[in-house]
């Protein structure tokens, strides 16, 4: 593995979570929190909930590969 093949998935994986963080950041700013948690409340928002779902499933996705990626470019967190 060369260096500049690590440094350009580094940035990637950079990348994808600065976009899973501005996810969440627009999450928070359309729909409040159970008081005293970090679980949000879709209420009756059923078109935001159900893209939260989706969110969810395509991130646990990613999540479960993160290990291998860092493994395999010797990535150290």
């Amino acid at each position: 593995m060369q260096k500049e093949e690590k440094k350009e998935v580094v940035k990637k994986l950079r990348e994808l979570f600065s976009s899973r963080d501005e996810f969440f950041n627009y999450l928070d700013s359309k729909a409040s929190k159970i008081p005293n948690t970090d679980v949000l409340d879709f209420g009756d928002n059923k078109e935001l909930k159900e893209i939260y779902a989706e969110f969810y499933s395509y991130d646990y996705s990613i999540r479960k590969l993160l290990p291998s990626l860092y493994k395999v470019y010797e990535i150290k967190i």
